[in-house]
C-alpha cells in the first residue's frame, strides 16, 4: 500500500514509518525542513516537501494514496486549528476525487478525562479536558463525512525504551540528580503504551480498512506515577526524590498541565482481540539499561 504520514519524522512517527517499510508498504511523510526530508530518504520513505499549516500544497497528494495516517501536531496555541484546517483540505481533496479516503485520525486517552477509578474502554462517554476538546470534535466531523473512512487511534502515555515521550521529563531531573517534580499527586495513574507497540496499533489499522470508529492503544491499563519515577530512578542508580506539585499550583505555573494530572485506568482490549499483540506489558522491562550506571 501507499501511506501519506503527517508527522512522519516524530518519536510515533519514526517507528510507525519503520514499521510500515519493513512490511513492505510505500511511506511518504510530509516533511518541512530539509533535516526531516533527509531523515526520511535515509530510511527509504518518499518525501513531500510542505508544510502542516499550508495544507492546500499537499492535500490531493495525500489522498492519492491508499491511507492517510494523521500523527502531527504543532504543539503550540494554533494547534487545533491547524489540525483543523488539515483535516478539512483532506476532506474537500477528497470529494474532489470522487472516493472514500481511509484516514487513521490520532486523539489520546485524556479524551476520556479522569476515570475515577474506572477502567473505561471504547464504550465510555468521553469526557475531554478543554484543552485538548477539538480532537474530539474535528474526529467527529471526519466521522459524519461519506468521503472520509475514518479510525480514530487513542494512545496511552507514549515512552520508548530510552525514557522518551512522557518519561523525558522525569528522566532528565533524575539525570541532573534534582528530585523529580510530580504534579497534582504521585499516586496519579498513568495508562502507557511503548511506541513500538502503538506503531503495531498503526499498522493494524492501515491494513485493515474494515476496522472503523473509536480503539485505545494502551498496554498498561494504569500506572502510579510513582511507581515510573522509581523504576526510572533505580534505572539510574539515584536515590528515589519526589517534590509534588499541589494541582492549583501547577495549573498556574505551567497553564496546560491538566493532562498529566488526569488519573486514568484505560482498556487497550479492543485492539488485542482484533490481532495487535504488544510486546511490551511492563514498562519496567521495556527501559533500556544505562551502560556504567
Amino acid at each position: 500500500m501507499n501511506i501519506f504520514v503527517l508527522g512522519a519524522t516524530g518519536l510515533i512517527g519514526s517507528q510507525v514509518t519503520a514499521q510500515l517499510l519493513a512490511r513492505g508498504h510505500s511511506v511518504t511523510g510530509l516533511c518541512r525542513s530539509s533535516a526531516s526530508c533527509a531523515k526520511l530518504q535515509q530510511v527509504g520513505a518518499q518525501v513531500c516537501r510542505g508544510d502542516l499549516r499550508q495544507p492546500e500544497g499537499w492535500a490531493d497528494r495525500a489522498i492519492a494514496s491508499d491511507v492517510v495516517l494523521q500523527i502531527a501536531a504543532t504543539f503550540d496555541e494554533e494547534m487545533a486549528q491547524v489540525d483543523f484546517l488539515a483535516m478539512e483540505a483532506l476532506r474537500r481533496a477528497a470529494k474532489r476525487r470522487g472516493q472514500a479516503t481511509r484516514c487513521i485520525y490520532t486523539g489520546g486517552v485524556w479524551l476520556y478525562g479522569d476515570t475515577g477509578g474506572d477502567v473505561v474502554d471504547e464504550t465510555s462517554a468521553f469526557s475531554p479536558i478543554p484543552e485538548f476538546s477539538w480532537m474530539l470534535e474535528t474526529a467527529n466531523v471526519l466521522a459524519a463525512d461519506d468521503w472520509m473512512d475514518l479510525a480514530v487511534l487513542h494512545p496511552g502515555l507514549v515512552y520508548d525504551s530510552n525514557a522518551r515521550g512522557m518519561f523525558h521529563r522525569f528522566d532528565a531531573q533524575i539525570q541532573h540528580r534534582q528530585p523529580v517534580e510530580i504534579w497534582g499527586s504521585a499516586e496519579t495513574l498513568w495508562p502507557l503504551v511503548h511506541v513500538e507497540d502503538l506503531a503495531m496499533a498503526y499498522v493494524l489499522l492501515c491494513e485493515n480498512r474494515d476496522l472503523s470508529g473509536h480503539f485505545n492503544a494502551v498496554t498498561e491499563v494504569g500506572v502510579a506515577v510513582k511507581d515510573i519515577v522509581l523504576a526510572l530512578s533505580t534505572r539510574r542508580e539515584v536515590p528515589y526524590r519526589t517534590h509534588v506539585v499541589p494541582r492549583s499550583e501547577a495549573l498556574a505555573k505551567y497553564g496546560s498541565s491538566e493532562g498529566p494530572m488526569l488519573s486514568q485506568r484505560v482498556s487497550g482490549r479492543r485492539l488485542k482481540d482484533l490481532g495487535w499483540t504488544p510486546r511490551y506489558d511492563d514498562f519496567r522491562k521495556a527501559l533500556a539499561p544505562i551502560i556504567g550506571a
